[in-house]
């Protein structure tokens, strides 16, 4: 299917059809767009054989996988084995195998986006695509909730990008462009690299917590809300020090956000708690707990919160093996 769109990306796949994956998916179908899965065989296998309900209509997706251009049997097509743009919306423990799985699809004019959380996937992604663009990406604002096999959510957010090196402004426009046509809210930021760490100060906050405490937004917003400030006061500090102003206003921005979210909604990395995965925990207080440490700052809540999500993983009970 071609794209219905006066953007030159034309063809797009995702690596990673979780909570994000799933949104992005129908967003670019309303749009007009059908968008490729990429995965492996034996999950594209278990995707068919149960139609993933999203705000309760079972949904039908199509696929690739590698050493494929298509499945004929299932009636998709794939002219020509490269896409225009690639987005990577894994978990960071898949991000690894996704960048192995898409590589059938990627040549030198494939625009790659890593939706991953955190300031540092990509940087990974250019090390294993050195000839590509990659674009550094922030999705914020959506509540959506991806447990027990159903996908609901009530706010699609918005995604952010821009450039941070030369010889991307071409491809940020495209990608404005095809997010417009699509109906995807999309802002260029003439600095993405604040607005990530700005990004990881709401994550570090509202995740963790809502992990540890077991609530949804609301609680992150009301019961805990002082806690949600002193955390994201701690990640703003360690940036400070790394030449990165964010302002407490930016603090009292995503209160005032994540206030206008469905309370009983509640982030992924609680939504991993509670269906039993390990979390992205490298992502937040993995990744700034080091650095604040190095950089001699004390960030005490930050490193509460980081042992009680380990002792909370170290709990779960551990897969058999086959």
């Amino acid at each position: 299917m071609t794209a219905k769109t006066d953007s030159p990306i034309q063809t797009v796949g995702i690596a990673g059809r979780g909570a994000i994956g799933l949104l992005y998916g129908m967003q670019m179908r309303s749009g007009g767009v059908e968008p490729w899965y990429i995965a492996d065989e034996e999950r594209i296998w278990r995707y068919r054989q149960d139609p993933v309900p999203v705000n309760g209509i079972p949904q039908t997706f199509r696929y690739l996988q590698p050493g494929t251009t298509g499945n004929e049997s299932a009636g998709d097509s794939h002219a020509g084995p490269a896409l225009d743009l690639v987005l990577i919306m894994t978990k960071a423990s898949g991000l690894e195998g996704a960048l192995e799985e898409i590589a059938p699809f990627v040549d030198d004019h494939t625009i790659i986006l890593s939706c991953l959380n955190g300031i540092t996937s990509e940087e990974i992604v250019r090390e294993r695509y050195p000839g590509n663009t990659i674009l550094r990406t922030i999705v914020q604002g959506m509540d959506t909730v991806y447990l027990q096999g159903e996908c609901r959510y009530s706010h699609i957010g918005e995604i952010l990008t821009g450039s941070d090196g030369p010889g991307q402004e071409t491809a940020v426009r495209q990608v404005k462009a095809f997010f417009d046509s699509i109906g995807m809210p999309c802002r260029i930021c003439e600095d993405i690299v604040r607005e990530q760490w700005n990004k990881l100060m709401l994550n570090c906050g509202v995740n963790q917590i809502c992990a540890v405490y077991g609530c949804g937004y609301a609680g992150a917003v009301g019961e805990h809300r002082a806690l949600f400030v002193r955390v994201m006061e701690e990640v703003r500090q360690v940036a400070l020090a790394r030449g990165i102003h964010l302002g407490t206003e930016d603090i009292d921005r995503w209160l005032t956000v994540c206030e206008a979210l469905d309370g009983a909604s509640m982030p992924s990395m609680a939504q991993d708690i509670q269906a039993g995965r390990h979390t992205e925990l490298c992502l937040f207080s993995g990744t700034v707990v080091p650095m604040a440490g190095i950089l001699g700052i004390p960030v005490p809540e930050l490193s509460r919160l980081q042992d009680q999500i380990l002792a909370l993983e170290a709990g779960m009970e551990q897969p058999s093996r086959p």
